[in-house]
C-alpha cells in the first residue's frame, strides 16, 4: 500500500458539485448518521465519519473522493479496503 502524503495546495477543501436537493438530502444523511454535515465537514477539513483531520490522501483521486464523500483517508481505506 502506498504511503500517505500531504498533498500539496491543500487548504480549505470545497465539497463537489451536487445539484440542491441532492446536496441537502447527503447533508441530512450525515448530520443523522455522523452527527455533522458533509459540506460543514469537507469545508472544515474534517472527515464526516470520525471527525478527525482530512489534509493526509493517499493520491489526488483520494482526495477527489473527499470532496465528493467527506471521508478521509482513514475511513476510505475502510470502506473501499
Amino acid at each position: 500500500m502506498e504511503p500517505k502524503r500531504k498533498l500539496k495546495g491543500v487548504h480549505q477543501m470545497e465539497p463537489s458539485w451536487k445539484r440542491v436537493n441532492m446536496s441537502e438530502l447527503m447533508d441530512s444523511l450525515a448530520k443523522d448518521m455522523f452527527g455533522r454535515t458533509r459540506t460543514g465537514a469537507i469545508t472544515a477539513n474534517e472527515c464526516v465519519e470520525c471527525g478527525g483531520p482530512a489534509t493526509d490522501f493517499r493520491d489526488e483521486l483520494s482526495q477527489k473522493e473527499y470532496t465528493i464523500s467527506g471521508l478521509c483517508q482513514s475511513c476510505q481505506d475502510k470502506v473501499w479496503g
